[in-house]
């Protein structure tokens, strides 16, 4: 097994783009880092960096705290499953697996042994004299897993290997995943665009945005407790509710917050520090699972809403209401934020069917225990309310 550290990479291509500012990481032995972000945010170039596929513009690249930058691939003991399988079509599974090992000069019985090893690992007993074309799409990601796996690297990498499957293959495949992750133990990076993959996979995840790390931290601890508005709303689905605000004095010495043209008292449980932020422009954010029916119990305030649509999924219903302040685009950094979008809609999480369509108004409750606060440039404000540990239910 090995630790794997980041130190202040910079990556700079020759066309000038910066895939990489600044970058630190560190991944401990054994962990299971998630990356994830946008498009073009830096995740699969930091693999390909550790892999030796790139070399960075500056800074170091360190396995076992001993720095990599300039040794070869095949010398730094990983090893990487692709998007696209990168399988050889014309190999049988058996001589993928071995594939690797050839190459090693490894002895006959050593690579039997080994391909059988992972053979029952992964499933594959029955499919070793088959070719990749008459293997299915979750037979052929199994494969490309087996013949990184067969090397025993020291850090395994993962470049988005579930996004050519389909919805219910990759819930599977994200399990096995899991599972073999935990059974080998193998300092593992795995880079995605999906929420869902970052917040059931990874012991850690690390979100990133135009090559610089936002938050790095447990995936609940980042749902609850964001850094900074691109993570509020980067991680979730829906994600984080942000609208523009401000704070005024309560005459019983308590705050209240602006929702539209209304002021909704915050109750007692926000501590007095946040007193510090009245009548400063504040960005406030609450979850989708955050707003409720309006006779749930744990509703400390009601508003009344202008339904803007509604997704009915069965065992709950997205419905999406009109705000006058709602953000509706934090851009790819922390302190862009537009919000010049025409269709300005919340998203709320509800139990079961909703009659409601679009065009009605209907009444809603929010949990204000729940609220994120957030200053002029997107950074999270530290000041949290008596008990607001988190009762929701992420993604």
């Amino acid at each position: 097994m090995a630790t794997v550290e980041f130190r202040n990479i910079t990556k700079i291509f020759d066309d000038g783009t910066c895939a990489l500012a600044d970058f630190d990481l560190q991944i401990a032995d054994g962990e299971l880092m998630v990356l994830v972000g946008p498009s073009g945010c830096g995740k699969t170039t930091l693999l390909r960096l550790l892999a030796g596929l790139e070399q960075p513009t500056s800074g170091e690249l360190r396995i076992d705290d001993r720095v990599v930058n300039h040794l070869p691939p095949q010398q730094r003991d990983v090893a990487m499953v692709f998007q696209n399988y990168a399988l050889y079509p014309h190999m049988t599974v058996r001589r993928n697996l071995a594939f690797p090992l050839r190459m090693r000069k490894l002895g006959k019985e050593e690579i039997r042994e080994r391909i059988a090893r992972v053979a029952a690992l992964l499933d594959l007993a029955g499919l070793l004299e088959r070719k990749p074309r008459e293997l299915s799409g979750g037979q052929r990601q199994r494969v490309a897993m087996g013949r990184a796996l067969v090397r025993e690297p020291k850090v395994f990498l993962m470049d988005e290997p579930l996004s050519n499957l389909d919805a219910r293959l990759r819930q599977q495949i994200r399990g096995d995943i899991a599972a073999l992750q935990r059974r080998l133990g193998i300092t593992t990076l795995y880079v995605t665009h999906d929420q869902i993959e970052a917040m059931t996979l990874g012991h850690r995840v690390a979100v990133l945005a135009r090559g610089r790390l936002q938050q790095v931290a447990a995936p609940q601890r980042l749902y609850e407790r964001p850094a900074n508005l691109f993570v509020a709303r980067f991680m979730g689905n829906p994600g984080m509710n942000v609208f523009r605000t401000v704070l005024r004095p309560e005459r019983d010495h308590g705050l209240a917050v602006r929702w539209e043209r209304r002021w909704l008292p915050l109750g007692d449980e926000w501590p007095p520090a946040l007193s510090a932020y009245i009548d400063r422009p504040l960005y406030a954010g609450l979850r989708p699972e955050a707003i409720r029916p309006p006779d749930d119990p744990q509703v400390c305030a009601r508003v009344e809403v202008e339904v803007t649509g509604v997704e009915a999924l069965g065992h709950e219903t997205l419905l999406y209401f009109k705000h006058e302040a709602m953000v509706t685009d934090t851009g790819e950094t922390p302190g862009k934020h537009a919000g010049n979008g025409t269709h300005r809609s919340m998203a709320a999480r509800l139990p079961g069917a909703v009659d409601a369509r679009p065009g009605a108004r209907i009444q809603l409750g929010l949990l204000l225990k729940q609220l994120h606060f957030f200053d002029s440039e997107g950074r999270a404000l530290p000041v949290r309310p008596k008990g607001s540990e988190s009762l929701l239910r992420p993604l």
